[in-house]
């Protein structure tokens, strides 16, 4: 059994995936395997993996979306740790190694979340320092607060045990698959942050999954429905802290789903999580968000009403 195993999903992503494999095979820490679900690319990827021979565990799937290939991944991850990472983004020679410290000073905790650093070349990578190492540790994932602790599946290292026990990710083709996932880790004992260094770059592209708002606002419904039905484990007696981390995710797609004129998804989500940000007194957004939309409305009367008469 490795140490780590290190699940890369990929679709037609042939002229990124090189960089992102070089990056895992330039690691320090060595004691790993990787495995790369191919969801459906219709690129090279087959050409590129192939060039990795058996350094790569590679699976192929009919394309079924993020959530359903990392779960193929997880079935063939061998690892005592499974360590995501997205075929955009790319790892420090560190990475792993930082990883392996705060694994083993907070005692094998069930859920280790890494730092972005954002980029759009490789060559902005190389101002990023190697830093001493710090992280925040918290009982489990529920007990840190509303803070952004990680940031997306790139920043992922679970334990296998804790991923087998909260059900992998959601096969639903959604963009916040991976809150829903930390969610259900909700009370797996031991969460800790990496506050320093960087241990991975985010890409910032086109064509990255976040770019679509409609998987976005799809998938903060359904944590919100998931809560509304009691999946999320913990009871009442952890409902505050789920509600302050998932109204801390919700915000923002609220707020976009109104700059982009979706209205009615942007208040249905309101009214949906109305009662949870009264009960945080989040008194801002609460009144701030009328008063946004009565704007919004205003703005696009105006708009509409001098096309309409030019």
């Amino acid at each position: 059994m490795s140490y780590f195993s290190v699940v890369i999903p990929t679709h037609n992503r042939a002229r990124l995936l090189d960089a992102c494999l070089t990056s895992v095979f330039a690691q320090r820490f060595v004691d790993y395997d990787v495995v790369v679900v191919d969801d459906g690319s219709t690129d090279d990827t087959p050409a590129v993996l192939a060039r990795y021979g058996d350094r790569v565990r590679v699976c192929r799937q009919q394309n079924r979306g993020p959530g359903a290939a990392r779960n193929v991944g997880i079935r063939h991850a061998q690892g005592r740790y499974v360590a995501f990472l997205d075929s955009d983004d790319v790892w420090f020679p560190w990475t792993l190694e930082v990883y392996a410290r705060a694994i083993g000073e907070a005692h094998e905790p069930a859920f280790v979340a890494g730092k972005p650093a954002l980029f759009r070349s490789l060559e902005e990578l190389r101002q990023v320092a190697e830093l001493e190492p710090a992280v925040l540790t918290f009982d489990d994932y529920y007990a840190s607060g509303e803070e952004w602790r990680w940031w997306g599946v790139s920043s992922f290292v679970v334990r296998a045990d804790a991923l087998a026990d909260a059900g992998g990710f959601t096969d639903e083709w959604i963009n916040g698959e991976d809150a829903d996932l930390a969610m259900r880790l909700g009370l797996a004992s031991g969460f800790v942050q990496v506050c320093a260094p960087c241990t991975f770059g985010y890409r910032e592209h086109a064509g990255s999954a976040i770019a679509s708002l409609e998987r976005t606002h799809a998938g903060a419904r359904y944590a919100v429905t998931m809560e509304q039905a009691g999946r999320y484990p913990g009871g009442r007696a952890r409902a505050r802290e789920r509600r302050r981390i998932l109204t801390r995710h919700v915000r923002p797609v609220i707020l976009e789903c109104l700059r982009e004129s979706r209205h009615r998804d942007a208040w249905r989500m309101y009214r949906a999580t109305f009662v949870w940000h009264l009960q945080l007194r989040r008194w801002r957004f609460l009144l701030g968000f009328p008063a946004l939309t009565l704007s919004a409305l205003w703005r696009n009367g105006i708009a509409g009403t001098s096309v309409a008469n030019s």
